[in-house]
């Protein structure tokens, strides 16, 4: 069974809306170079569904993926992409269980928006990818329904 933590925060988000991400390439935490695979796949899933969401612009995973392991900080990241957010986390696997992290920042601020912490057994790893990317998904509608909503 999933378990999935999520907090959100709201400051001014309202006012200025996400309307373009970049999804960072998502850490691997297991200690083994032979699992980047699975952190790779999850940044790959992510992009792919949430490109799905027609009112945002998601950058391309070509674009996104020489971001792999740098060193710069998330307001020059987003800069030099033009995105108003980026996501970063990270995938642990460990003992037949992978963790995933994520969390959804304000580009030019380096605020946090929203961060969940998904868990599942390896075996359900398509699962797991469903849920953060669901999770991910709820979270960009609702604060682009709530844009849309103060700005008719």
């Amino acid at each position: 069974m999933a378990c999935a933590r999520a907090e959100h925060h709201s400051t001014g988000e309202r006012q200025r809306g996400i309307r373009s991400l970049a999804v960072l390439p998502l850490q691997n935490f297991s200690g083994n170079p032979e699992q980047d695979y699975l952190s790779d796949g999850m940044t790959e899933a992510l992009i792919a569904r949430l490109s799905a969401i027609h009112a945002l612009r998601v950058i391309s995973r070509t674009s996104a993926m020489q971001f792999k392991g740098t060193r710069k900080s998330v307001p020059a990241i987003g800069k030099e992409l033009n995105v108003d957010a980026v996501i970063e986390g990270s995938v642990l696997r460990s003992e037949g269980k992978i963790r995933v992290t994520v969390q959804l920042i304000r580009a030019d601020t380096d605020e946090h928006l929203w961060s969940g912490t998904y868990d599942r057994e390896v075996q359900d790893v398509l699962a797991l990818q469903s849920d953060v990317t669901q999770g991910i998904a709820v979270t960009l509608r609702a604060r682009l329904r709530a844009r849309k909503e103060a700005h008719p």
